[in-house]
């Protein structure tokens, strides 16, 4: 695009519209999605990726807003937006579609590029604020440049599936050199960009895990169990609940992550027969080296593990604050509760974790909640479609989203390698408590 000025190149979209610069993807010809998803499944255990769950999300993700904002129309050019500085900011295009407004950025120079997702977002941000309690996924994100760096393809990768942000990104294509051929062909990453953007995330070291404990409850939930060993259904209930409670404040702070309730057998001694456990993937125990160390660099010496741990440290307190929450809005007025750090790596493969308790009110948030129901979808699909092997699951989805062994056995699956698989004996409820 460096022959033509942005102005050029704005006047031509303006003029002839996304309906007749957006070339078709071919890729989306089939149902990406599923097949994607399915490939996750064959093969032998190595095989099983977990970057393969998270693209298939992602592709299908794109495709809703690509086959919507390519038939958006424009209602706004050069938009002025008054901020507080003398010169306001300058929307390059506004335009509706089937999923409400959508902005649109055109980046014309390579240098620019780096700008570009900052400019989009505070654009995007400054529609949504004129609607009360609008948020980031009401506004759609449209990005025309071309990618040529690294950091804006990991920016964009970022906010697809980190921030979960409605964004697309449009290559602009010359077929003979003048602007009267230009194309506008949609950005799908490639595979090692989801393998290298899900590698750190696949070991026990990157949860953070919070638990917090209490006691039993007479009348609401307490330890007693039946002639088969499994709990009152109340106790299930009610514990299960201060759980779902718990994930949709994680989901309120887009954490990446699960929850859920260990109570330990009767027969086990402990002081507190009640926990919640809160984890979630800490971003600062997976920091990318290459760019961390651009930014260590050119700090102290001394300072330099503290960058790290220091975020590391505070997210842990977040983790904190969001349990002590969950138990204040959910249990009885100042019920009293011990909350502790936990090293996740070390609970998986803990006897007394895994196998002598019960684990129950499973729910995964954010990524891995995306991941883990697409893993489900996919066997169910093939369950349905009678080829291969079947795999024995509830027929209600509910059941398998919220089991806790289900989701033991997805996470050891999919990479989490540092744990050990229970024995035949666990506790029966073990995978039946939901």
């Amino acid at each position: 695009m460096g022959k033509f000025s942005e102005r050029e190149v704005h006047q031509f979209v303006l003029a002839h519209g996304l309906e007749a610069l957006v070339k078709d993807c071919p890729q989306f010809d089939v149902e990406l999605s599923e097949e994607q998803a399915n490939e996750a499944l064959d093969g032998d255990e190595e095989d099983f990726a977990l970057w393969r769950i998270i693209k298939a999300r992602a592709l299908g993700k794109l495709e809703r807003i690509h086959n919507s904002v390519r038939y958006g129309t424009f209602v706004g050019s050069n938009v002025k937006l008054p901020t507080d500085h003398t010169t306001p900011m300058e929307l390059d295009l506004l335009g509706l579609h089937e999923d409400g407004h959508f902005v649109l950025e055109l980046k014309v120079d390579r240098a620019a590029e780096r700008n570009a997702f900052s400019e989009l977002f505070a654009y995007s941000n400054y529609i949504a604020g004129i609607f009360a309690l609008s948020g980031h996924k009401d506004i759609t994100n449209v990005l025309v440049a071309g990618l040529d760096n690294k950091i804006t393809k990991q920016a964009f990768l970022y906010d697809l599936l980190i921030a979960d942000r409605d964004i697309v990104v449009y290559l602009p294509a010359f077929a003979d050199g003048t602007l009267e051929s230009l194309q506008l062909d949609l950005f799908l990453p490639s595979d090692e960009d989801f393998r290298h953007f899900t590698n750190e995330l696949l070991s026990h070291d990157a949860m953070a895990c919070v638990v917090i404990s209490f006691e039993d409850m007479n009348g609401w939930f307490d330890s007693e169990e039946s002639e088969g060993g499994s709990l009152n259904d109340w106790t299930r209930m009610h514990l299960a609940a201060l759980s779902g409670y718990a994930a949709q404040l994680m989901e309120a702070e887009r954490l990446h992550g699960f929850c859920f309730i260990r109570k330990p057998w009767k027969s086990i001694p402990r002081y507190y027969r009640n926990s919640l456990f809160v984890c979630a993937l800490n971003p600062f125990r997976i920091a990318q080296p290459q760019p961390a160390e651009a930014i260590l660099s050119q700090l102290k010496e001394e300072d330099r593990g503290a960058f790290r741990e220091y975020a590391e440290m505070a997210f842990d307190g977040r983790l904190i604050r969001l349990a002590q929450r969950a138990v204040e809005d959910c249990l009885t007025h100042h019920h009293s509760a011990e909350v502790e750090t936990a090293y996740w790596g070390a609970i998986v493969t803990d006897m007394q974790e895994v196998v002598f308790t019960h684990n129950f009110g499973f729910r995964p948030t954010g990524m891995m909640r995306e991941a883990y129901v697409a893993h489900l979808n996919a066997i169910y699909a093939r369950n349905a479609s009678g080829e291969g092997w079947t795999e024995d699951v509830s027929l209600l989805k509910s059941n398998e989203v919220n089991n806790w062994m289900r989701a033991w056995m997805f996470m050891e699956s999919c990479g989490f390698k540092d744990g050990g698989e229970p024995t035949e004996d666990e506790d029966d409820d073990a995978s039946d408590d939901v």
